[in-house]
């Protein structure tokens, strides 16, 4: 049998990688569309189809952005002739589609409104998959504390009982856990070890024999010994706002003041207080 001696050719494979890119784009936003909220997710105990949330999400950017590079290649590259052809020939006869053009425009715009409104049908649509996110609640694993995947092993020592740092470290690295320092986060010390925060935090309670347990409010266990600086860092709020936040209460304070310290100012629970910080 000859064998083919084409070359490679550039239009074929223009064709069939925005093939893939849309089918990989459809099915990871479809997924993104149902995958339950962060708290759950980012815990490493949901997967669909393999993967985690954070790696279809990773899936769907990328693709994109090969998506957009691949129509740029296919107008500008692969079918340039042609499209300067049709352009020469839409402006020199003019725009002979015209309610085509209005009637695309108007529905775009629709869509683009309806769904920044919350109007009907786009409401539901989005209302149904918060419904699904939802619904994984009591199906996975949840964290302790909210977000804990980013709290590191010092901010982590506050939760057990003031365990110090360096021996929570050093569970890890006798359970063959690589830790560069008690400034990593759950999340970082997993992803070197490809495993998921929630294996790190069962290694931690299980040889430490303590259990972080879940305070409503999403106030986490021993928040009384949290700093504001500490509040900031696990909250993803800025210092500034927390401190403007309670010299609004009456409160002077500064980064290392304790929330058992603000507490006791307001005649509030250190709970009470994480809370207001959080509003």
């Amino acid at each position: 049998m000859a064998k083919d001696k084409r070359g490679f050719n550039l239009r074929s494979f223009t064709s069939f990688s925005l093939v893939i890119s849309t089918l990989i784009m459809s099915c990871s936003g479809f997924i993104l569309y149902i995958a339950p909220p962060g708290r759950i997710a980012n815990w490493g105990t949901w997967k669909l189809m393999l993967f985690t949330k954070t790696e279809w999400q990773a899936l769907h950017t990328i693709f994109s952005y090969l998506f957009f590079i691949l129509v740029i290649i296919h107008l500008f590259f692969v079918n340039w002739k042609a499209f300067l052809t049709y352009f020469k020939s839409k402006i020199k006869a003019g725009l002979n589609r015209k309610w085509e053009l209005g009637t695309a425009l108007v529905v775009s715009g629709l869509f683009f409104v309806g769904t920044l409104r919350s109007w009907t049908p786009f409401a539901p649509v989005m209302t149904f998959g918060e419904k699904v996110k939802e619904s994984w609640e009591g199906e996975f694993q949840s964290p302790p504390v909210l977000h804990m995947e980013i709290y590191t092993l010092e901010q982590l020592s506050f939760l057990l009982d003031s365990i110090p740092p360096a021996q929570l470290l050093k569970i890890l690295n006798d359970n063959n856990i690589e830790v560069t320092g008690v400034d990593q986060t759950l999340k970082d010390i997993a992803n070197d070890n490809h495993i998921t925060p929630s294996a790190i935090y069962d290694i931690l309670s299980i040889h430490s024999n303590k259990q972080i347990k879940p305070i409503e409010g999403g106030a986490p266990q021993g928040v009384g010994k949290y700093t504001i600086r500490l509040t900031a860092e696990t909250t993803g709020k800025s210092i500034s706002d927390l401190l403007l936040i309670l010299k609004e209460k009456g409160v002077e304070a500064d980064g290392e003041t304790t929330l058992r310290t603000v507490a006791d100012k307001l005649g509030l629970t250190p709970r009470d207080v994480y809370n207001l910080l959080l509003e």
